[in-house]
């Protein structure tokens, strides 16, 4: 899989893009509700994206971008437009577009050194959609 990932914001846009290594290793795209014992489907539904990737000399000023906007108070910083696109074998399976996303958590992760050499670190970005954006969701 190689994936591509974009956050547009007022200050700009932030890119990682996979061409031949696989910098982006898993993105988890979820629709839930917020009671998950209900015995209904509530009208309240809500997303999140979980993106986890590597860290390293490819990717280092990009995470670090995603890492200032994840510190943002402003309410015209906090909210961004976000577009995730998911290849496999040159065909594009999925491709996201998400309004109104703000960062609910960023974690930077390194790993130690193993025979003399350096091993790439690991960034995980989770992300909420504001509440009432859900119908802006378009998936092609």
């Amino acid at each position: 899989m190689r994936y591509e990932l974009s956050i547009k914001g007022e200050s700009g846009t932030i890119r990682i893009a996979d061409n031949e290594d696989a910098l982006i290793k898993r993105v988890k795209f979820d629709i839930y509700q917020k009671d998950k014992l209900a015995n209904d489907r509530s009208e309240q539904l809500f997303n999140s994206v979980r993106i986890e990737g590597l860290l390293n000399e490819k990717t280092a000023d990009s995470a670090k971008d995603i890492l200032e906007w994840s510190k943002k108070t402003e309410r015209e910083e906090i909210y961004r437009t976000v577009s995730i696109q998911v290849k496999a074998g040159g065909k594009l399976i999925r491709d996201y577009y998400l309004k109104d996303m703000f960062c609910v958590s960023y974690e930077e992760i390194f790993d130690e050194y193993q025979g003399g050499k350096t091993l790439d670190g690991t960034f995980i970005l989770e992300m909420k959609q504001r509440n009432g954006s859900i119908n802006t969701i378009v998936v092609e």
